[in-house]
């Protein structure tokens, strides 16, 4: 149906190359620690996988996009404010683009899929000393994960299998493939000895809704839609021989 799509039984290899400049530091008696870099990758034949609905069944197959490159900032930092008190947090500011891909022509100049532009997080860990060998530790931990598409075609109209059978106007968009940014908040508290730990831990803890997954089938009507984990509690215990 003119949709350009090229599915063969065997594919090229994945290539990359990449660069990376960066620095690590240290300051006021090694009491903060700030590390940052510049990247960029260009890869050749990334491989992603397609997925294909149609009358008879659907087909989830590997191809590739010929050329894309992924570059940006990231950076880290770590200050001890007092002794066993240490904030910390960090970001990453994401450029992609897909610059070849003959498989799907009309993504040329969008987003590389799975690849949000900003990411961040904050946090802080307390370690209290209790009696003997024996630890306090808590820590609180938010993170951010910015919007993010999970294809290559980011609203283009294409066509599809239904136009065989009635014709035009049953063509597909892909809009809907992105997932909106979302932050979750994470706390684990517990006990640590000189051999055993145990842990009280919370993830998610504003039961934030997103998706984990965005499987495309416009075909259909709209997208197979995987939510994220909920709200989750739990205690861990390690012992160490």
């Amino acid at each position: 149906v003119d949709a350009q799509l090229q599915v063969t039984d065997d594919y090229d290899k994945e290539v990359s190359q990449a660069f990376e400049i960066g620095m690590k530091s240290e300051f006021w008696d090694r009491r903060l620690r700030l590390n940052a870099a510049i990247f960029r990758t260009d890869v050749e034949d990334n491989q992603f996988f397609e997925f294909f609905a149609g009358p008879f069944g659907l087909l989830r197959s590997v191809t590739t996009i010929d050329e894309m490159y992924v570059q940006g900032f990231e950076a880290d930092v770590a200050f001890l404010a007092a002794e066993g008190l240490t904030f910390y947090g960090g970001i990453g500011l994401l450029d992609s683009e897909i610059e070849e891909n003959k498989n799907r022509p009309l993504s040329e100049g969008n987003d590389v899929p799975q690849a949000p532009e900003t990411t961040g997080n904050i946090g802080v860990e307390w370690v209290l000393p209790l009696s003997g060998s024996m630890n306090l530790v808590s820590r609180l931990d938010w993170q951010y994960v910015g919007e993010m598409w999970f294809h290559t075609l980011q609203g283009e109209q294409t066509p599809t299998i239904w136009n065989a059978f009635f014709g035009p106007g049953f063509n597909q968009d892909f809009s809907r493939t992105s997932r909106d940014a979302y932050d979750t908040v994470d706390l684990r508290v517990g006990i640590e000895a000189a051999h055993w730990t145990v842990t009280a831990w919370g993830r998610n803890l504003t039961d934030e809704d997103y998706l984990q997954e965005v499987i495309p089938a416009p075909e259909f009507g709209g997208s197979f839609n995987h939510p994220s984990a909920e709200r989750a509690y739990g205690v861990d215990f390690t012992y160490m021989f």
